[in-house]
Parts: C-alpha cells; sequence; structure tokens
C-alpha cells in the first residue's frame, strides 16, 4: 500500500468532554429489574381482599350479553380483562358485589374468589442462582444492574462525541492518499455485495429500490457506489490510523481471527462455511479490523473522560484480541 500517515493528530488534545452528559440512574428500571429477579418464586394463596396483580374469580350480570357470565377469572390491574371492571374490583372482598355504569350497559360484579399475588422479598440465594461472576448479594446485583446502565448510557451518549473525534483526528492529521489503495477496498465490497445478492439470487446492478431496501441503505446501484466512494477516504484515513495505532499497543489481527469470525457468521446467518468466506474474503476482513481498531482507541480515550465526570462508577474495557500471527 502506497498511503501511509505524516504525522497523526493527538486525539488527546480533542476535549470531548462538553459532548459527554452527566449519568442519571433510571431508578424505576432498577427496581423493575429487582422485582424480575423474585417472579420464579411468586407463589399464590387464597384471599379475601382484591389487590392490583392478584387473580380474580367473579360472576358477572348484565342485559348485554357479553357481561352476562357465570364465571369469569381476571388478573386484577392487568387490563388484559376490562379495565374499568378490573379496577372496580380492586379493594373488593369475597362475597361482596359492586356496579358499574358501561358503555354497554350496566354491570353487576359479584367477587367470589381472589388468590393474592405473593411476592416474596429479593434475597442472596435468589442471586446466587443467576450464577453472575462476582455478584452474590442482592446489593451486587443492584450495582450490577447499574453497571448496566452506565454502560448503556456511555455507549449511546459517545456515539457523536465519538465521530467529533474521528472528524478532528482525520482533519488534523497529514497523510499520503494513493488513488489505487482508496479504489481498492471499494471494489471489493462491491464485490461482496455482488455475492450477497447472487447468494440470493439477485443481481445487485438490477436490483430494484425495494430490494435494496432492509439490505442496503440505498435505493439503486449508483446510489451505492457513490455511497461507497463518498466514505471511501475516511475509511482509508480509518484504516492508516487503525494500524498506526496498533503499532504501539499491540494490537493484531490475523488467520485465527479470521477463522473466529468466519464460524460466528456460519451460525449467525445460517449459511455454509464457503459461502461466508466468498461473501468476506480475507483482505475485506483484515482492512476492516484496523480500520475498526482506530474507532476503538478513540471511543476508550472517550471512556476515560466518561468515566472521570461519574468518578465512583467502574466501566467496562472494550477489549481486541491481540494475535501473535
Amino acid at each position: 500500500m502506497k498511503s501511509r500517515v505524516l504525522r497523526a493528530k493527538d486525539y488527546r488534545e480533542v476535549d470531548v468532554k462538553p459532548l459527554l452528559k452527566p449519568f442519571a440512574p433510571d431508578e424505576a428500571a432498577l427496581e423493575a429489574e429487582l422485582r424480575r429477579l423474585t417472579n420464579p418464586y411468586i407463589r399464590w394463596e387464597d384471599g379475601t381482599t382484591v389487590s392490583p396483580g392478584d387473580q380474580v374469580v367473579c360472576r358477572l350480570a348484565s342485559d348485554c350479553p357479553r357481561f352476562q357470565r357465570e364465571k369469569v377469572r381476571f388478573v386484577a390491574g392487568s387490563g388484559m380483562f376490562h379495565k374499568e371492571l378490573e379496577d372496580m374490583s380492586t379493594g373488593m372482598e369475597v362475597g361482596e358485589t359492586r356496579e358499574a355504569v358501561l358503555p354497554e350497559g350496566k354491570v353487576s360484579l359479584t367477587l367470589t374468589g381472589v388468590m393474592n399475588r405473593v411476592v416474596p422479598e429479593a434475597s442472596d440465594e435468589m442471586v446466587e442462582k443467576l450464577g453472575l461472576e462476582g455478584v452474590h448479594t442482592v446489593a451486587a446485583y443492584r450495582a450490577y444492574l447499574l453497571e448496566q446502565q452506565k454502560e448503556a448510557a456511555f455507549q449511546e451518549d459517545s456515539y457523536d462525541a465519538l465521530n467529533h473525534l474521528m472528524r478532528e483526528v482525520i482533519s488534523g492529521s497529514e497523510f499520503v492518499l494513493d488513488r489505487e489503495d482508496w479504489e481498492e477496498p471499494i471494489n471489493r465490497e462491491l464485490d461482496r455485495c455482488r455475492t450477497l445478492c447472487r447468494q440470493e439470487g439477485m443481481v445487485l446492478e438490477e436490483m430494484t429500490p425495494e430490494q435494496f431496501n432492509g439490505r442496503i441503505p440505498v435505493k439503486s446501484y449508483h446510489e451505492l457506489v457513490a455511497m461507497l466512494q463518498y466514505e471511501g477516504w475516511d475509511k482509508l484515513c480509518r484504516y492508516l490510523l487503525g494500524c498506526l495505532y496498533a503499532g504501539s499497543d499491540g494490537f493484531r489481527t490475523g488467520e485465527a481471527e479470521y477463522g473466529k469470525f468466519i464460524a460466528d457468521y456460519v451460525r449467525s446467518w445460517h449459511v455454509s462455511e464457503e459461502n461466508a468466506r466468498e461473501a468476506n474474503p480475507y483482505d475485506s476482513f483484515l482492512f476492516n479490523e484496523y480500520a475498526g481498531h482506530a474507532y476503538t482507541v478513540l471511543k476508550e480515550y472517550i471512556r476515560k473522560f466518561y468515566k472521570g465526570r461519574n468518578p465512583s462508577w467502574r466501566f467496562k474495557t472494550q477489549t481486541r484480541t491481540i494475535s501473535k500471527n
């Protein structure tokens, strides 16, 4: 390859802090997950009074045939039967009768039985059975769920910051960019798309907007070529930066990683290994991996800032395989 980096802008000179928001925990979601922990341990007991979530057995009487029923079962507050009748049943005692005036007419509901939903308190034993490494108590499980929220927030919040940082690094660096190096990955990607289309019985150059829909975010072959050409220079720069970073951080990828990628592709897309390799040539895999490594390096830099704004938090470190090849 003739293209190379003459001078790379130091990404640490770019201030991304203004693009990162402080994290705010979703307490309602945390509590919902803790309640879900107890779901397998819920039991039902004969009761006398209806509370939301209880199983109700009742008799309905009405001039409307839909509500003239000797025996009806529903869960109070679920909204699966009739919201107004479910709401009316809450607080009723066995043997009690209440009436509601509905658009269909007057309905009389007599409570004949109730099974109370008994939800136990979350316990360390419940957590232990989840089999999460290093998580053995309710407090530890809550901390684990909070970490999941933080990681999800980081992934969402870092998207714009990462794209901004990459643009700043590319625009602030100096490259020697060869046209053949730009054309080669574009042609490989077009060949890959042709292969995928052929495997589905289509011809890439003849595909209709309807056929492109859901596969590639374009409406025609010409739009696809234009998109790849437009993105091609930046992707070549990312590849060159990824190779540069790999020279100092030890990242390597090769045949072993390619074999794992192909095996995962076969399992995910239910295709033969031959088709998987045809659709994902080794050279394309290497190019994409090193271009992706540039993103990984910059994302870890952003992660440090995100963590700095929330110093008491732990965050997962994204790792990429280092090969001895």
